[in-house]
């Protein structure tokens, strides 16, 4: 006896969590202009107004709106409203405040005795009745200006910052960010401008330790996206009107690599200060060292940092056994996952080298910096020396990638010195996707005949199969093992009804 079609039942499993990987704290579709997200701008007088009314808040306000958050500042402080642009004034900057205690300076600050004037002081005061979603943090320049060592403030201070936030607000997302450069700064502060890239790096290593054990801490880069040339007040320390505007636009860069979206993807595919394998031993790899399929087991691994004559180097590589001909070129490789469900159409490449690079994506070269025209060679000299802070500033470049296939896809990087008597070397990258999402699969069932036909869109579903039970409450899925086909861009299976009711989901292996 055929069974009435009516009792077949289709259940489509949803797929939770579709972009694990980009690691989103902030689902956008929990949030609305009655329940905005909650930022509180917690810094120095970077992020006060004592130099520029609103400073960097000013202009991230219309950045989150155009790119569609709903959001308020928080915090006790409140600027002018100085455009009409700007209507969201709440903060937590302080001038002059450093981390640690004691406070620095030699008069209040909004309240608070000089020596008061700190960041755990100040960020334990203000979680007292306010409890933000995101937490924005600016801070480390008069720390390291007034010469304190890079390394305690940030497996001290910091932590102990850390510490308290997360006490006080325990789901919040905190957004540490590397400092701006110290070069010809006022104030001193240009002394211990050599210890900029020193904190940097302790701060990036601190956050990749905190998100391997699932907390919600995040890095920006305002040292990379505050030119030094160009972006700076006369005392090199405070940023001009243009350098508010960068730092505005990478915080709002790292607020989309953060959220989930029904739409967008920012996905960051490989962090600044991450693993990677390397080959420094004086060989002439050729390019087959940049294919996907190439064995590195035998290669060497550490984190970036990589490089040698750096103290903000982490992992140190070999320059062979003459200081005076030192390798020229050393060969990194590290693979990275694209989920199955995102279609990514542009990688932004951030790299900080010194001296010359070439990258490659799965066996392909896609760019390179400070290297001649024409194939590369082993022996190829770097164009120029990348010296001081320049070789620490990770530059992007973004890459359109239509073709880009879901799964394992590999970069791999070859750093060029521009001399082999250099006494440094130095190679560190970022990696972060964007594009759009495909929504999951939808499981259709017709009637053809005697038989029943279940069907699902190839452009996203290629990747499930179809799995069927007798019993819901079991849970005894089972993978069918009736053929599929394809037709009008879909995937097809055929079944023959039985006398049982019988349910049906896709699912990936």
């Amino acid at each position: 006896m055929i069974l009435r079609f009516a009792r077949w039942v289709l259940f489509c499993l949803l797929i939770l969590g579709t972009f694990a990987s980009a690691r989103a704290e902030l689902v956008l579709t929990n949030y609305s202009a009655a329940n905005p997200i909650k930022i509180m701008a917690i810094g120095d007088s970077i992020t006060d107004d004592c130099v520029t009314n609103g400073a960097w808040r000013l202009f991230l306000q219309p950045l989150l709106e155009t790119n569609g958050y709903p959001f308020t500042f928080v915090g006790r402080q409140i600027s002018s409203t100085a455009l009409p642009t700007f209507t969201k004034t709440k903060h937590e900057g302080y001038c002059g405040a450093v981390i640690g205690a004691p406070g620095v300076v030699g008069s209040p600050v909004h309240g608070y005795i000089g020596t008061d004037v700190y960041l755990y002081n100040i960020t334990r005061d203000a979680l007292t009745n306010t409890f933000p979603d995101v937490v924005l943090v600016l801070m480390g320049a008069n720390d390291i200006g007034r010469g304190r060592n890079p390394y305690f403030v940030v497996t001290n201070s910091v932590v102990n910052l850390l510490n308290l936030i997360s006490s006080r607000v325990p789901n919040v997302n905190v957004v540490l960010t590397k400092i701006t450069t110290l070069q010809n700064a006022g104030l001193g502060y240009s002394a211990y401008a050599t210890n900029v890239p020193i904190y940097n790096a302790a701060l990036q290593t601190l956050v990749n330790q905190k998100r391997a054990l699932g907390k919600n801490i995040f890095l920006a880069d305002m040292f990379s996206a505050v030119d030094y040339s160009t972006m700076f007040l006369s005392d090199h320390l405070h940023p001009n009107p243009p350098g508010l505007k960068a730092i505005a636009s990478e915080w709002t860069a790292r607020m989309q690599t953060i959220t989930l979206r029904t739409n967008q993807i920012h996905s960051v595919f490989i962090n600044g200060g991450a693993n990677w394998k390397y080959s420094a031993t004086g060989q002439d790899l050729g390019t087959s060292w940049a294919q996907p399929n190439f064995d590195d087991s035998g290669w060497s691994n550490g984190i970036a940092r990589l490089g040698y004559g750096d103290l903000a180097t982490a992992t140190t590589v070999s320059f062979g056994p003459d200081p005076n001909n030192k390798f020229v070129t050393s060969y990194f490789r590290r693979s990275f996952v694209v989920p199955w469900n995102a279609v990514i159409t542009n990688l932004n490449f951030r790299l900080a080298c010194g001296d010359g690079a070439a990258v490659w994506l799965n066996g392909h070269e896609v760019f390179r910096i400070n290297m001649p025209s024409g194939p590369i060679t082993y022996t190829n000299l770097a164009l120029a020396a990348m010296t001081g802070y320049t070789a620490h500033i990770f530059y992007p470049t973004n890459i359109a990638l239509p073709n880009l296939p879901a799964g394992t896809n590999l970069v791999a990087v070859e750093i060029h010195q521009s001399s082999v008597t250099n006494s440094t070397l130095g190679f560190d990258m970022e990696l972060i996707g964007s594009g759009y999402l495909l929504p999951t699969p939808s499981l259709s069932i017709a009637q053809a005949g005697g038989n029943v036909l279940l069907s699902w869109p190839m452009t996203n579903g290629y990747s499930f199969k179809l799995h069927s039970t007798t019993n819901l409450t079991a849970g005894n899925w089972t993978m069918t093992t009736a053929s599929t086909y394809t037709n009008a861009g879909q995937i097809i299976v055929t079944q023959s009804p039985d006398t049982s009711a019988r349910f049906f989901r896709l699912q990936r292996p």
